[in-house]
């Protein structure tokens, strides 16, 4: 007597020793089988010493203000500017973005522009590389203080200093040069806005890093800038994801050709 053998969800059925392909109709919802498990990504890996690795080639979805969407809280920032700032809003256009003679833009603006970053570490410090208008920063990691105000002299990305919260590199930066926008000219996150987002030598921002998983490293930060705000403006939160590669590329910015080009040849 043939015995006749059914594995039933599966692909193969023996039939009297034969075997044979099972296809079932499509949409056919029945002996469904249990669902894969989701796969979830491994967890924050730490450095030898110790700390969270942030260190790794990053990317984000960029962000900002454009096509009827606020992505970055611009709209908030829009509305804490002074009537001092905004009588400089007055006088500037959108061609005054130091951005388009390749000036390097600060963070949290670099954190939004949805280009790589790479960040390498050792004990008491951590690297920030970007490749879009190519800047490194050197944050000490140790809680030591700001660089004495007789060596100190405001710069573009201005003048860092970081220590850990738990699992967040908490960064405070000052001194910077009043020659960098917080957004671009393209960012408009209403009908009247102008494109146009100074800052003040006293600008004061508090960056947190944290690494969410392998894949995942999360930035957000706190802007204040007394001279031009009347507040502290808070971005949301930008994701970074872990990139397969080891090392970003050298990109140069040239005046001659424009921020605009320069932009175009990355990735």
């Amino acid at each position: 007597m043939n015995k006749h053998v059914l594995l039933v969800g599966a692909a193969i059925a023996i039939i009297g020793g034969g075997a044979f392909l099972l296809q079932r109709p499509a949409g056919d919802g029945s002996d469904m089988m249990a669902e894969s498990p989701t796969t979830t990504a491994a967890p924050a890996p730490r450095t030898p010493w110790g700390e969270p690795d942030l260190s790794g080639v990053w990317r984000a979805t960029a962000l900002g203000a454009r096509d009827g969407r606020d992505t970055f809280n611009l709209a908030a920032l829009e509305q804490l500017y002074t009537d001092d700032a905004r009588a400089l809003m007055g006088v500037l256009s959108p061609d005054d973005d130091p951005a388009l003679r390749c000036s390097p833009p600060a963070y949290p603006r670099a954190a939004m522009l949805g280009h790589r970053i790479q960040i390498t570490q050792r004990p008491e410090f951590a690297f920030v590389l970007s490749e879009a208008y190519q800047t490194w920063r050197s944050i000490p990691t140790n809680g030591r203080p700001h660089t004495e105000s007789e060596y100190l002299f405001p710069t573009y990305l201005g003048d860092s200093t970081a220590q850990w919260d738990g699992d967040t590199l908490v960064v405070d930066v000052i001194s910077f040069n009043g020659d960098v926008w917080l957004a671009s000219p393209s960012d408009r996150p209403t009908a009247t806005s102008t494109g146009v987002w100074p800052t003040s030598g006293e600008l004061h921002i508090v960056e947190r890093w944290r690494r969410v998983d392998a894949d995942t490293l999360e930035y957000q930060a706190t802007v204040e800038d007394p001279a031009f705000l009347t507040g502290a403006w808070e971005t949301p939160t930008v994701t970074f994801e872990r990139q397969p590669v080891d090392r970003i590329s050298e990109v140069m910015c040239w005046t001659e050709d424009g921020a605009a080009s320069y932009l175009n040849r990355l990735d």
